[in-house]
């Protein structure tokens, strides 16, 4: 870790330094010096400039201090140790804010750049030299000038992927993903005009399924030591019988092993657990009572996803011999999509996956 103690100049410039040794050859992220104190954000094609702030350890107390006191623009904490208790109070933050994000660097081993269009997390070894080339895992948001943008976007699309023999309304889908009426119709209208959606507002299947498919995956992602018992999911309020109560958003399981309990033709023994959390709080809180784990001793993974409406249709799949059975699964969807992620498998796996169950239907 740097030493603190040199002059204020020589930190911002070691934080600049290790900012871009981080998201060098890191696709989707970047972070590049554009003057003394700044440098220039990149999540996807998502840009935006932001200040250095440099200091030796941040707690809630200074975490709120700082916001008070740095009130314009975009910023980047630069520190050796950062409380789960301020990235907690940032986040919550961020999800007021509308023209600017607090996006931090956490030497201990997390890097997580945040705007309100665009969102990016990097964990990695802090006992050794990062490199694009030896992350364990990133996320990064949708391009900023694709047809589906930001989370409004994915929601909107989600949402016609879910219903698509009936559209939802705006209004409803806004509703669920708690995002504006506004966001959800420009959406809605960007779809429209890319050809993507049919006159009669039904979805364009499967072409809008691949292009949901091209800009998913997590806003976050971090390896646990240990699997949840239902104990620890009830103490952690995940709403385990979700499914049975109305929009109820709660934990659910993702992942190879919750895709061929809804029959995706694929062996899925032994693998880890994908588990889906409704917010970047509930990840947080989740990892601490799991433990943090490096990527190759991981038990299992804890994610949030990028809509509200994966922790919101949560379903039981007709067959259930799952280890983690007492948490419902995300929607077929949702686990078609992860799918998809795979280059080499991806699209051979959901070719053969015909979906045969009352209520849902294939859209891929």
């Amino acid at each position: 870790m740097p030493n603190l103690r040199i002059q204020p100049g020589h930190q911002t410039d070691a934080a600049i330094e290790e900012l871009e040794v981080l998201t060098t050859g890191d696709r989707g992220l970047s972070a590049v010096r554009s003057g003394s104190v700044q440098v220039e954000l990149a999540v996807g094609r998502q840009t935006w400039p932001a200040k250095i702030i440099v200091r030796d350890a941040v707690s809630r107390r200074d975490a709120q201090a700082l916001v008070e006191t740095e009130a314009r623009g975009s910023k980047v904490i630069v520190a050796n140790q950062l409380s789960e208790e301020a990235k907690d109070y940032l986040t919550e933050h961020n999800a007021r804010l509308r023209s600017f994000g607090w996006s931090w660097l956490d030497r201990r081993g997390e890097l997580q750049l945040n705007h309100p269009h665009a969102s990016g997390v990097i964990h990695f070894d802090s006992t050794v030299v990062p490199t694009g080339g030896n992350q364990r895992w990133k996320t990064a948001a949708p391009g900023s000038d694709g047809p589906i943008r930001g989370r409004a976007g994915i929601g909107w699309t989600s949402a016609l992927l879910l219903d698509p023999d009936e559209p939802p309304s705006i209004r409803a889908v806004a509703r669920e993903t708690q995002m504006s009426h506004g966001a959800i119709g420009e959406a809605s209208k960007r779809l429209r005009e890319a050809g993507l959606v049919l006159p009669s507002g039904q979805p364009d299947i499967p072409d809008l399924f691949w292009a949901l498919a091209a800009v998913w995956g997590p806003t976050r992602a971090a390896p646990v030591t240990s699997v949840p018992t239902m104990e620890v999911a009830d103490r952690l309020h995940a709403n385990a019988d979700g499914p049975a109560q109305s929009m109820i958003p709660g934990w659910c399981l993702g992942g190879d092993e919750s895709a061929a309990a809804w029959g995706a033709p694929l062996f899925a023994a032994g693998v880890r657990p994908w588990i889906w959390v409704p917010t970047e709080g509930d990840g947080r809180r989740a990892e601490r009572a799991l433990g943090t784990a490096s990527w190759d001793e991981s038990a299992a993974v804890v994610a949030v996803p990028p809509t509200a409406l994966v922790c919101l249709r949560r379903t039981t799949p007709p067959t259930d011999e799952r280890a983690l059975s007492f948490l419902p699964t995300a929607h077929p969807l949702f686990l078609a999509l992860n799918l998809a992620q795979d280059p080499s498998r991806g699209r051979e796996i959901l070719d053969q996956w015909h979906l045969d169950q009352p209520g849902f239907r294939r859209v891929w």
